[in-house]
């Protein structure tokens, strides 16, 4: 299974980020109930792999219409600002 690609990314202070797309190897999202990116950081360095782009390692928000097992099957997804929260846009209730 090939993990969900992160085609954009809004949260330009984050670690991993850089111009908008993020470079992370694998992202968490979510807690039980908010699609919130826990992977973000913001740090004085860049971090990453600058050559890949980041990818969904799991995702932890049960009521969303792309969680099976706790794991993403959208084919990409959006992190951005919700309510000054970074959050998977492609989040989508049941």
């Amino acid at each position: 299974m090939d993990l969900p690609i992160i085609t954009t990314c809004e949260a330009e202070a984050c670690a991993y980020n850089r111009d908008r797309t993020c470079h992370a190897g694998a992202i968490t999202v979510g807690d039980t109930v908010r699609p919130h990116c826990d992977t973000f950081v913001e740090v004085g360095a860049k971090g990453g792999i600058a050559t890949e782009t980041g990818r969904v390692g799991a995702c932890k928000v049960a009521g969303c219409r792309h969680n099976h097992d706790l794991e993403c099957q959208a084919e990409g997804i959006t992190v951005g600002y919700v309510k000054n929260e970074v959050d998977c846009l492609t989040y989508a209730p049941r």
